[in-house]
C-alpha cells in the first residue's frame, strides 16, 4: 500500500512547525532526499515516509544532518540510521557544558562538581576508595550503597544533581527530567545530611509514594547506619518512635499534623525533632499549586451540628429559584399576599386601616359593614389573590403612595419563556428608591425577579433569619466572643453563595460521590479526588444535600498549618526536585517567597525525543471529538512507514474522559480502552502493566505528575507513547507534567494538544481579545481551506516530478513545497499566551493578597498557642483543664471565623492585640464558671467534670445554666441533671428528677421532628425526584432517630421506677456506665418486640459483644478506633483457624447471611460514629435505676 502525498505534506509541515528546523532547512532536505531517492526501486511516498518518520521520532534536528559547510550531507539515510542506533549516555562535560549555558549559575560551584563527580566516577567499579577524602569519600559510600540497592550505578546525572544540593549555601530547587531516577537523588541526599548529624524531611507528594520510597530504600539507609521511618498512619507510640529516626518520609499533610498534634492537642509525637532541613518532590506543585492548601486536625463542635436545619431551609430555597435564558433569577413562587404582608410589616408609617381602605378603593373588598373595616390585613390581601391584573395595578399605585420608598414593576411570562413588562408602579422620584420586580402567575401567585445574583441575597435572607430569631430579645452579648446567632447573622450571605454555587457545580467535573458522602477533585492540576479534603462556608453540606449522602456537620478550624507555614519553617535549608520547575514568572515568584532559594536545571542523561506535533484549536465541540477520536485512531493503527502506537488521551475532567471512552468504544476494542480517572479505584492494570501496540488510556490529569507508564518495545520501535492533551492547562507545568508521560529516558514519543474553543475559561478568552476568540478562531474552516490547496499543489507537483523527472519540474516541486511551508501563527499559541497572562495575575494576586492574609491567620494562630501554652502551665485550671481548653477551642474557632475576614484591613498588631484582649476577657469569664459567649456547652462538660469529682451542687448548677442560657438542645443537660441528683438524693430528689426526666422525652419529640424537617427541605429541594428507596442520608437519620429512641427507652425506664419508688415512699439505686451501653437494654427490647431487622439485629449483637470483650468502662473514648482493632484481630484469627478452608455448613451460612452482615458493617459504622457523637455533646453517662423499697418509706407514704 501506498502512503498518499497527503501524508508527506503534513510530515513535511511537522518539521517545520514542532521540530528544531526552519522553513528553508526542510526544503534542503527534502531536495537532499529527492537526489538520494533517484534510481531506487521502491514507491517514493513509502521511502520519504520511513524516513522522516525516523526524523521525527527521534528528534533529529538539522545540524545533526549538516556538514561544516552547512550543507545536508550525503547519504543521509546512512546518517539518520548511525543516528538513531547511538544510544550512548551524555558525558559529564556535556551535562556541565549544559548546566553552565543557564543564567545564575555559580562557575565555581561547577568546576567543583566536575570535579568530585569525575573523581568518583573513576573509582566506582573499585570496592573502595581510600584515597578519596570529604565530600568525594561521602559521595562515594553514597553510591556503591545506592549500586547494591537498585542494582545499577547512579547516573551521572544523579551524582551531578547530588552535588549540586549538597554545594548549595541555602535553599535550592532542581529540575529533573520525569524518568531520571530522582528518589535515588532524594536518599543519596537525605543519607548525607544524616551523615552530617542533620534530621532530614522528606516530604513525597502522596503517602502512598512516601511509604514505598521509604521501604524502598530501606536497605540502602541500614547499610549506612542511617536509620529511616515514614509517618504515615501511625499511633501516638509509633509516632514518637518514628520521629526519633533520623530520615522521616512523610508529605505535606502528616508533617503538619503530627506539630499540629505536638503543640495544639498537645500529644508527645515528635517532642525533640527540629525543622533542620527538608527535601521536597514535586516541589513546585507544593509551593505553587498547593501553596495555601491548610492542613487541620478535625474536632468534634457540638455547636455546627445545630446550623443544619439553616442549611437544609437555605436549600430548600435556592432549588425554589428558577434562571431564565435571558438572565433573570426568578425567585420561590409564593402568594403575591404573602409577598406585600412582608413588605408592609417592615414598615410602621402604613396602619391595617389604610390597606383595608385601599382594598375597598379598588374593588377588590366591598363595602358591607363598618365591623368589616376592621378586618385583619391579612385577610384582606388574600382577596387581592384573586383579583385581576387592572385591580393588582391599581392597588400597588395606592400602595406606593403611602410607602414612597419602593417602587414595582410587574410583568408576565411570554410562551417562549421571556418576560414581558406590563407596568411599572412607582412615585414621581425613583432615586434611592426599593425596586421590587414581580412576574405575576396564575392563582394569585408570583415570583420576585432578579437581575444579579447579588440583589437575591438580601430578601432570600429575610425568610431564614425570621424563623432562627429568638422569641424574647436577650440581653446583648458583651463578650465579642461569637454565639449561635452571631454566627448566623454574619454567615447568611456567605452561605447563600455557596449554596448557589453548588447548584452549578457538576458531578464528574469538580466533584465525585465517593463512600458516603462528596469528596473534592483537584481537576486543574492532579486530577486526584480528594478524599480527606472537605469545601468550606457550607457548600460541603449543600452538595451533600444535592445528592442526599450523609450529611457531614460544617468544620470549625480551630488549628491549621498552610503548605507555606511549613517550608518556612525550614528557614533556608529547603531542597527540592521535580520534573517541572515552570516557566520565570513562577520561578521569580518562589524566590520571591523563599527568600534566597536558587534553582536549576538539570540535563537528561540521554537526548530527549519528545517531538510535539502543531496544537490544534478547534472551534467547536463535535468537532474536537471528531479531531481527538481520528488523531488517536490514526496513532494506534499501523501504516507502511511504522507499526501501532500506544496512546494516552488526557481530559480535563472526568465526564469528558467518560464521553471520550464511549465514543471510542465504538470503533477500538473494549480490552484495548482502558479508563484511569479515580484514585479510589484499582488502577493497577495500568499502572503496573506494560502498554501494548494498539492501546488506548484515556485518563484526567491523574495520569500526569508521578505516573511512570511502561511502555512494550514494540510500541517504542513505532514512535513511542503518544499523548493527546484535550484542553488548555491551567499552566505550563501542568502541560509539561502531561507530556512527561512519553519520551522516558531516551525512548522516542510525541504528544499534542487538540482543545476546543468553547472550552476555554471566560478569563482567557477575554485576554485573547474579542476578535481573537470570536472572529478569528470561527475562521479555521477559511484557513484550512488554503492550507489544503496549498498541499494540493505540493501533490500534483510531486506527482508530476515523478511522471518526468525533469530539472523544471524539481523547482516547480520545490517552490510548491516552500508555499506549503508558509504557514500563520496559531491560535494555540494565542491561547497559551492569555492562559500565561492569566497566570501572572494570579502569582501577583497570590503574593499580593492570598500570602499575606494566610501568615497573617497563621500569626493569630501562634498568639492562640502562646495563650494555651499559658493555660496548661496554670494550677488554677488544673482540675478542669480539658473542660476549659475545649471551650478555649470553640471560642478561638469562633472569634476567627467572624472576624478575620471582617478585619481585612486591619493591621495584624491591632488584630492581634484585640485577640489577646477577648482570649482575656474569655478566661476571666471561664474563671468565674461562666460560659465566654452564649454557647452552653461550656456548661454541660464542666457539669460533667464536676459529676465525677463528687461536686453535686456545683455539678446542677451548671445544668441549670445550661438550660437558662441555651435556646438549643434541652435533653442533654435535662437527663445530666436527673443524673446527678439521683445521685445526691437530697430531699425530694424523686420529683425533681423525675420533672427533668419527663421534660427530657418530650424534648426528644422535637429533635426528631427537628430531624424530619430537615429531612423534608433536602428532599423537596431535589429536582430530579427518581431516586428510590432509601438515601444515604435518610439512613443516617434513622440511625440518629434509633440512638435517641434508645435514650427515649432509657428515660421512660427510669420514669417508670422513679415513679413506683414515689408512689410506694421507696428510693431507688443508681448504676452509671458508658453512653454505649444504651444498645444492650435496646437490643432486648427490640428483638422481644420483633422492631428491628435482621442487619440491625446483627449490629447490636455485635456491639453487645464489643462492650464485653472490649471491657468498655466509663469515660473511654474513641470506640471506633478501639473497634476496629479487636474486629480485625477477630478476622486474623478467624482465618488463621480456618486455614483458608471453609467447610460446606458454614459457606451456606456465610452465603445465606452475606448481604445482612453487609448492612449490619454499615449499621456498625454509623452507630459507633453516633455514640461518640452524642458523647461529644455531653451525654458521656447513661444510668440504669433500680428501686428500694422500705417498711418505714412505705408506711409514712401512707400516712402522710
Amino acid at each position: 500500500m501506498e502512503a498518499s502525498g497527503k501524508l508527506l505534506s503534513s510530515r513535511l509541515l511537522s518539521l517545520l512547525k514542532n521540530g528544531q528546523w526552519g522553513q528553508d532547512d526542510v526544503v534542503k532536505l527534502f531536495k537532499a532526499l529527492v537526489k538520494e531517492f533517484n534510481g531506487r526501486n521502491e514507491d517514493f511516498h513509502t521511502w520519504m515516509m520511513r524516513i522522516l518518520h525516523q526524523v521525527e521520532i527521534h528528534k533529529i534536528s538539522v545540524s545533526d544532518l549538516t556538514s561544516n559547510e552547512k550543507k545536508i550531507v550525503d547519504h543521509v539515510e546512512e546518517k539518520i540510521n548511525n543516528i538513531v542506533k547511538n544510544i550512548d549516555e551524555k558525558t559529564l562535560d556535556e551535562i556541565v557544558e549544559e548546566i553552565r549555558k543557564q543564567a545564575d549559575i555559580d562557575e565555581e560551584m561547577m568546576a567543583q562538581v566536575k570535579d568530585i563527580v569525575s573523581s568518583v566516577s573513576e573509582c566506582l567499579s573499585d570496592s573502595t576508595a581510600p584515597h578519596l577524602q570529604g565530600i568525594k569519600e561521602s559521595l562515594f559510600k553514597l553510591c556503591k550503597s545506592a549500586e547494591k540497592t537498585i542494582e545499577n550505578k547512579p547516573r551521572v546525572t544523579q551524582m551531578v544533581s547530588w552535588c549540586i544540593l549538597v554545594l548549595s549555601k541555602s535553599s535550592r530547587l532542581v529540575q529533573v527530567g520525569t524518568g531520571e531516577g530522582k528518589s535515588c537523588i532524594v536518599a543519596m541526599f537525605a543519607a548525607y545530611q544524616a551523615m552530617m548529624g542533620n534530621t532530614p524531611d522528606i516530604i513525597s507528594s502522596s503517602p502512598v509514594l512516601a511509604e514505598r520510597d521509604a521501604k524502598e530504600w530501606f536497605s540502602f539507609y541500614k547499610r549506612l547506619n542511617i536509620t529511616v521511618d515514614a509517618n504515615i498512619d501511625k499511633s501516638e507510640t509509633e509516632l514518637k518512635k518514628c520521629y526519633e529516626c533520623q530520615v522521616v518520609y512523610g508529605t505535606t499533610v502528616s508533617f503538619a499534623a503530627d506539630w499540629l498534634r505536638q503543640h495544639f492537642l498537645r500529644q508527645d509525637v515528635r517532642p525533640n525533632r527540629e525543622f533542620q532541613c527538608v527535601i521536597v518532590d514535586e516541589v513546585d506543585s507544593l509551593m505553587l499549586d498547593k501553596g495555601l492548601e491548610v492542613v487541620y486536625l478535625s474536632t468534634e463542635i457540638p455547636l455546627m451540628e445545630s446550623l443544619n436545619a439553616i442549611l437544609s431551609e437555605i436549600w430548600l430555597i435556592v432549588n425554589q429559584l428558577k434562571r431564565l435564558d435571558t438572565g433573570e433569577i426568578l425567585g420561590p413562587i409564593q402568594l403575591l399576599s404573602q409577598l406585600l404582608s412582608e413588605i408592609i410589616t417592615e414598615n410602621k408609617n402604613i396602619d391595617q386601616h389604610s390597606i383595608v381602605q385601599m382594598a375597598v378603593d379598588t374593588g377588590i373588598k366591598p363595602i358591607k359593614s363598618s365591623k368589616q373595616m376592621q378586618e385583619n390585613m391579612k385577610n384582606v390581601l388574600k382577596q387581592l389573590d384573586n383579583a385581576s391584573v387592572d385591580q393588582k395595578v391599581s392597588f400597588l399605585n395606592m400602595l406606593v403612595r403611602n410607602l414612597p420608598e419602593y417602587f414595582f414593576k410587574l410583568y408576565q411570562e411570554r410562551p417562549d419563556g421571556t418576560l414581558r413588562r406590563l407596568n411599572e408602579i412607582s412615585p414621581a422620584d425613583t432615586n434611592k428608591r426599593q425596586e421590587i420586580s414581580v412576574l405575576l402567575l396564575g392563582n394569585g401567585k408570583c415570583r420576585v425577579v432578579h437581575f444579579e445574583e447579588d440583589s437575591m441575597d438580601p430578601s432570600l435572607r429575610k425568610k431564614i433569619q425570621k424563623s432562627y430569631q429568638p422569641e424574647s430579645a436577650k440581653e446583648q452579648n458583651e463578650s465579642r466572643i461569637p454565639g449561635l446567632e452571631d454566627l448566623i447573622s454574619g454567615k447568611m450571605q456567605t452561605w447563600f453563595g455557596s449554596a448557589l454555587l453548588a447548584t452549578k457545580l457538576t458531578l464528574g467535573h469538580e466533584y465525585v460521590l465517593h463512600g458516603d458522602g462528596v469528596a473534592p477533585v483537584d481537576y486543574e492540576c492532579t486530577g486526584v479526588v480528594q478524599n480527606n479534603m472537605q469545601w468550606g462556608e457550607g457548600l460541603q453540606q449543600f452538595l451533600e444535600m444535592k445528592h442526599q449522602t450523609k450529611l457531614s456537620n460544617m468544620t470549625l478550624i480551630t488549628n491549621f498549618m498552610s503548605n507555606v507555614g511549613l517550608f518556612k519553617k525550614y528557614k533556608n535549608k529547603i531542597y527540592g526536585i521535580t520534573g517541572t520547575l515552570g516557566d520565570q514568572t513562577e520561578l521569580d515568584m518562589v524566590k520571591k517567597l523563599y527568600n534566597g532559594i536558587d534553582t536549576c536545571k538539570i540535563p537528561s542523561f540521554r537526548q530527549r525525543k519528545l517531538y510535539e506535533l502543531e496544537g490544534l484549536v478547534i472551534p467547536e465541540e463535535d468537532e474536537w471529538i471528531r479531531t481527538v477520536c481520528n488523531v488517536v485512531k490514526h496513532q494506534v493503527t499501523s501504516t507502511v512507514y511504522r507499526g501501532p502506537r500506544a496512546a494516552l488521551v488526557i481530559c480535563e475532567t472526568i465526564n469528558r474522559a467518560e464521553m471520550f471512552h464511549k465514543t471510542l468504544s465504538e470503533t477500538i476494542s473494549l480490552d484495548k480502552l482502558k479508563l484511569y480517572v479515580n484514585n479510589n479505584m484499582n488502577n493497577s492494570t495500568i499502572t503496573d502493566s506494560t502498554i501494548k501496540a494498539g492501546d488506548v488510556i484515556i485518563a484526567t490529569n491523574l495520569a500526569g505528575r508521578g505516573t511512570d507508564l511502561k511502555v512494550s518495545e514494540s510500541v517504542n520501535e513505532a514512535g513511542g507513547l503518544f499523548v493527546v492533551q484535550t484542553f488548555l492547562p491551567l499552566n505550563v507545568r501542568v502541560e509539561q507534567q502531561a507530556f512527561g508521560r512519553t519520551a522516558r529516558q531516551g525512548s522516542p514519543g510525541s504528544a499534542q494538544i487538540i482543545m476546543c474553543a468553547s472550552h476555554f475559561s471566560d478569563t482567557v478568552k477575554l485576554m485573547m481579545g474579542e476578535n481573537t476568540s470570536l472572529t478569528s478562531l470561527h475562521s479555521c474552516p477559511d484557513n484550512l481551506r488554503k492550507q489544503m490547496t496549498k498541499e494540493s499543489v505540493f501533490e500534483e507537483a510531486v506527482n508530476h516530478y515523478l511522471t518526468i523527472s525533469s530539472s523544471q519540474n524539481h523547482d516547480a516541486m520545490v517552490s510548491a513545497l516552500t508555499g506549503l511551508l508558509t504557514t500563520n501563527s496559531s491560535n494555540l499559541e494565542k491561547a497559551k499566551d492569555a492562559r500565561n497572562t492569566g497566570v501572572k495575575k494570579r502569582l501577583s494576586g497570590f503574593l499580593k493578597k492570598d500570602i499575606p492574609e494566610i501568615t497573617k491567620k497563621e500569626e493569630l494562630f501562634s498568639v492562640y498557642l502562646v495563650f494555651l501554652d499559658k493555660i496548661y502551665e496554670d494550677d488554677v485550671f488544673s482540675d478542669q483543664r480539658d473542660v476549659i481548653v475545649s471551650s478555649l477551642h470553640e471560642c478561638w474557632g469562633l472569634w476567627l471565623l467572624m472576624y478575620f475576614n471582617e478585619e481585612k484591613s486591619t493591621e495584624k498588631s491591632s488584630l492581634k492585640e484585640q485577640l489577646m484582649l477577648d482570649l482575656l476577657s474569655a478566661k476571666q469569664k471561664l474563671l468565674c464558671k461562666q460560659s465566654p459567649s452564649t454557647m452552653v456547652y461550656y456548661y454541660i462538660r464542666s457539669g460533667n467534670n464536676l459529676r465525677e469529682k463528687g461536686h453535686l451542687t456545683e455539678s446542677i448548677e451548671m445544668f441549670t445554666k445550661a438550660l437558662e442560657d441555651g435556646a438549643y438542645g434541652e435533653i442533654i443537660p435535662l437527663y445530666n441533671r436527673a443524673l446527678t441528683t439521683i445521685m445526691k438524693k437530697d430531699i425530694d430528689y424523686i420529683a425533681q428528677a423525675l420533672a427533668d426526666l419527663e421534660k427530657a422525652n418530650k424534648a426528644i419529640d422535637s429533635y426528631k421532628s427537628h430531624l424530619a424537617h430537615i429531612l423534608t427541605c433536602v428532599k423537596s429541594s431535589r429536582r430530579d425526584q427518581t431516586t428510590e428507596g432509601d438515601t444515604l442520608l435518610s439512613k443516617q437519620f434513622q440511625m440518629k432517630c434509633m440512638i435517641v429512641d434508645q435514650l427515649k427507652d432509657n428515660i421512660q425506664d427510669a420514669v417508670m421506677k422513679l415513679k413506683r419508688a414515689e408512689s410506694r415512699g421507696g428510693n431507688v439505686s443508681l448504676l452509671d456506665k458508658h453512653t454505649i451501653f444504651m444498645a444492650e437494654d435496646s437490643l432486648k427490647r427490640a428483638i422481644s418486640r420483633r422492631a428491628i431487622s435482621l442487619p440491625e439485629t446483627i449490629a447490636l449483637v455485635v456491639i453487645e459483644d464489643f462492650i464485653k470483650r472490649g471491657e468498655i468502662k466509663q469515660g473511654d473514648v474513641n470506640l471506633a478506633e478501639k473497634f476496629a482493632l479487636l474486629y480485625a484481630e477477630d478476622n486474623t484469627k478467624r482465618a488463621e483457624r480456618r486455614g483458608g478452608d471453609v467447610n460446606l455448613a458454614e459457606r451456606l451460612i456465610l452465603l445465606l447471611l452475606e448481604e445482612p452482615i453487609h448492612s449490619s458493617q454499615k449499621i456498625l459504622e454509623e452507630l459507633i460514629m453516633e455514640y461518640e457523637h452524642i458523647r461529644s455533646l455531653g451525654l458521656d453517662t447513661i444510668f440504669l435505676l433500680d428501686t428500694i423499697f422500705s417498711l418505714r418509706g412505705f408506711l409514712s407514704k401512707i400516712f402522710r
